[in-house]
Formats: structure tokens, sequence, C-alpha cells
């Protein structure tokens, strides 16, 4: 190693360049700066109407939104998207959701972030303000976001905390709607604030900003990736301002309880594996069940009796119905006017005197037999239910608005034309504590096999959003993706 040169005092001092850590400054496109643009935007906002050019596309319906193309510099967005692949991304997942999002960027070291935190809070606020005329205050909410193939936000309108005014800023790759990944906005009823049916689809296009006005009716989803080979990168948030009041809501119908259907007995007996009426079998079913409030019965009905029935529910005459609404639940259910007598005989043998007397054995639930006298009688039995298609976009969501959450339940799920269904395809049951994040109990679909799981009101449930790796299950030919499920709830 050479040694360092002694400093000579009368030779000019070299001076090392420093490295440029300010933030760069940054303007907010033309499209959407001159008055007269300006101007227009804000009249169509305020009076509910579309304003499109090439460059700025703000529409009324269903509910007021703008998208602003080339919203920065190509060679700062590049600089930003390689600042936001040096931050920690955490895996988010729930009932709603799948995917990863950094903490909030505020305090990001980046001068490309900071940049454009900054742009959005001083530049970026003062014209929406002029252009919406919501009172926003300083509050700036910002993430970034990253959905891989299967990941998803399903339907909800953002309103919390305050939030007036989402915004998205997209930085993604060449993107088609083959990829999935698109800002999906849905119509919503008159009166309900609920939401019906997408009726707009906004393609995550690379430089692309796009802002919402947040209300009850702002329905909103990002649709499943369906690309193997891209990511869905973006940052977003929310201005804040004063809060709107929420209209109440209406409730949902109440789905009828009902008492057990008399008889059935030599059909139960025909149909349920022999196993089950066995007495030590019986005794150790109860005794497990006791312990751990679940179990899952396995090869439940006949293998005669189990091509019968889903051969019978495969019939291309049988009428499905899709539930809604969509910020809580879709799935097919089989419309009761419509079912082959066969189903119709199968439904009501689930809701029959011998089933209810079944279930209570194998249990220990006072489902049958409850005698007056009984100081923890809750009077009759009583049970609903439906049968249920599951196929890729399917789910329901955990709210605690069931009118029949209030008491303890048997929840009951016959699986059928599920085999080798994984839990990477999502389908299963979740069961959550109200107000907790960890899973109780995860029920996955098992072909021929009866789940029965006891619950109280503090317990929440949803089936996980079905993914597009659902349609590569194995099928023969009478088989699609698709599984059934005899589904009752038991009330003592």
């Amino acid at each position: 190693m050479s040694k360092r040169r002694k400093e000579d005092s009368s030779r000019p001092v070299l001076k090392l360049a420093k490295i440029d850590q300010t933030q760069p400054l940054l303007q907010l496109p033309q499209s959407i700066c001159d008055g007269d643009a300006t101007e227009k935007l804000q009249e169509a906002w305020s009076k509910s109407l579309d304003e499109v050019t090439s460059s700025v596309a703000l529409q009324a319906k269903p509910f007021r939104h703008c998208v602003i193309n080339n919203y920065l510099p190509e060679d700062f967005l590049s600089k930003l998207e390689a600042d936001i692949s040096q931050v920690p991304f955490n895996m988010k997942l729930n009932d709603l959701y799948s995917f990863r999002q950094t903490d909030d960027l505020k305090t990001a070291e980046s001068p490309s972030i900071s940049a454009f935190i900054s742009l959005l809070k001083e530049k970026m606020r003062t014209w929406l303000v002029e252009v919406t005329r919501i009172p926003l205050n300083d509050k700036v909410a910002i993430t970034s976001s990253m959905y891989d193939q299967t990941d998803t936000l399903l339907c909800h309108d953002d309103e919390l905390e305050e939030r007036r005014i989402a915004f998205i800023l997209y930085i993604t790759p060449p993107w088609t709607i083959a990829d999935g990944g698109t800002l999906d906005l849905f119509s919503s009823s008159e009166g309900r604030l609920q939401p019906e049916k997408v009726v707009k689809s906004i393609l995550p296009t690379r430089n692309t900003f796009v802002f919402f006005e947040v209300t009850a009716s702002s329905f909103h989803q990002v649709a499943e990736v369906l690309a193997a080979d891209k990511r869905r990168l973006s940052m977003g948030g929310w201005f804040h301002g004063p809060p709107l009041a929420r209209p109440a809501l209406s409730p949902e119908p109440t789905v009828p309880l009902k008492p057990w259907t008399e008889g059935y007995f030599d059909m139960v007996e025909e149909w349920v594996n022999p196993l089950y009426f066995d007495e030590e079998v019986l005794a150790q079913i109860q005794q497990d069940f006791e312990e751990d409030s679940e179990i899952l019965l396995e090869d439940f009905l006949k293998e005669d009796k189990l091509q019968m029935i889903t051969t019978a529910l495969q019939v291309k005459d049988l009428k499905w119905t899709t539930t809604g609404p969509f910020n809580k639940r879709q799935y097919e259910q089989a419309e009761s006017n419509h079912i082959p007598e066969l189903v119709q005989q199968f439904v009501e043998m689930f809701q029959s005197e011998a089933m209810f007397l079944l279930l209570s054995r194998l249990t220990g639930l006072t489902l049958h037999e409850v005698e007056e006298d009984e100081e923890d009688s809750h009077g009759a039995p009583l049970c609903w239910g439906e049968v249920r298609r599951w196929k890729h976009r399917h789910y329901t969501l955990m709210h605690d608005e069931d009118p029949h959450n209030s008491d303890f339940c048997l929840d009951s799920m016959l699986y059928l034309n599920a085999q080798d269904w994984k839990s990477d395809y999502g389908g299963y049951v979740s069961y959550i504590a109200k107000g907790e994040d960890e899973e109780l109990l995860t029920v996955v679909p098992k072909n021929n096999a009866l789940a029965l799981v006891y619950r109280d009101s503090d317990t929440l449930r949803f089936v996980k959003y079905i993914n597009t790796k659902a349609t590569e299950r194995p099928t023969s030919a009478n088989q699609d993706s698709s599984f059934f499920e005899i589904y009752n709830a038991y009330y003592e």
C-alpha cells in the first residue's frame, strides 16, 4: 500500500463533489394545471358530469373518479420504482385481501419517495381542494402495495378515519386485461347502499394516477392478479378531511329458522355410512367433539349414494343464483323451486328429525329429546340451510350482522365433488374470534366429508376467496373445478 503524501499547503485543495441528496423538484402534469383545464374539471366535478380528454378522464359514475395519464416524468418514476424496491414489504392476509404492503412511507429516507409525498401534500392537495371543494387537511397516508398472482383486494368502500379522497399511482410493467389486477368500480343500489355489479374496470397502466371520492357508496375492488410473471406495484393512500355522516345501513333480510321435519329415519339409515351408527364409534366421536368443539367425519355417505347426489347436483337444468352483496359474499345457491326431487329429499333429510337425532348423538348437543324440565333447555331446536356451489372468484367476508349470530350454533358442512381440493386454492372456512386476527380453526373442503363446528356469538367465520389455481384442479369428464356444499346451521 502506498503511503499517503503530505499535503502541500501551497497547492489548491481539491474538493470532492457531494452526492445530491436533495429532493427532486416535481410539478403536477401540465394536462391538469393550466387554468382552463382546472376550471373544466372543477365544473364537471361540482355538477357530476364527465370531462374526458386524451390525458385526463373525470367521470361521475358509478361514483366520482378521475384518471390522469403520464402523471410523473418517466425517469423520475423509474427512480421511484427502484427506491420502493428497497423498502420492506409485509404480507397482508385476511378475509378481505391478500397482497404485500409497506408501512406508511412518510418516514422513508429515499429522496424520490420524499419528493413524491411532498408533491401530494402540497401541490396535489391544493389542486384537489380547488377542483373538488372538499376541505382536505394536511394528513396524507401513503403506502406501496405489491400484488402477485392470486392476490386480490375484495369489494369495500374505503370509509374509515376521515378518509375523503383515495388515490393510486401505478408503477407496473406493460399490463393487459388478461393479467387481471384491474381496479373495479361497483354500482350501488338506491337506498340500501350495497354494491350491485362491476360497471367499470380501470387497467393499472404504468404512470397513471387515479383518485376518487370516498363515500358510503364508493365500492371498489382490486381484481385478482392472474399473470404469473408480473407484479402489480402501486403507491396509494388517502387525503383526509372532515368526516361525512354515514347513512344508516338497511339490515339484511332474516333467514327464517324452522323446526325439524318429522321422519326420514329410513332415508338417513339408507344414505349415511353405517360406521356412524356404531355405538363405540359414536361415543368416541362425541368425546372428541366435546373436547374440540369440531370434528370432520370422512366418508359420511355410502359410496353409491354419494354418486347419486353428486350427479343430481351436476345436471345442467339445475338453476343457481349468485348471492350478495359483494361486500359480504359471492357464491351460488341452488334455487329451491328448481332443484331435482332427489336433491330436495336430500336437503330435507338434513333438516329432519332423524338427522337432528344423529347429530345429537354425534356431538352431545341437545338437538333432540330435550326434557321440558331441564334448566338449560333453549326451547325447540331449529335450523336453516342451503345448497351452495363454490368456484373461482367466490368468497364470504366476516361481518357481525348475522341476525342469528346471537346464539350458539352448530355449523354442518357436507362437501361434494371436492376431490383433491387444496388449501392453496382458497375455499376453506376460517373461524376467527371477534376482535382477533389469529385463526381458531380452518376447515378445508374434503370430498364426502361432513364438518361439524360448534361456535358462539363471539366467533366469526369466512370462506377464503377461491383463486385461479382452483381452475387447474384435476377433473374427470363429469366434473368441473367447482364443488358443492350442503350447509346447515342448527340451534339448540
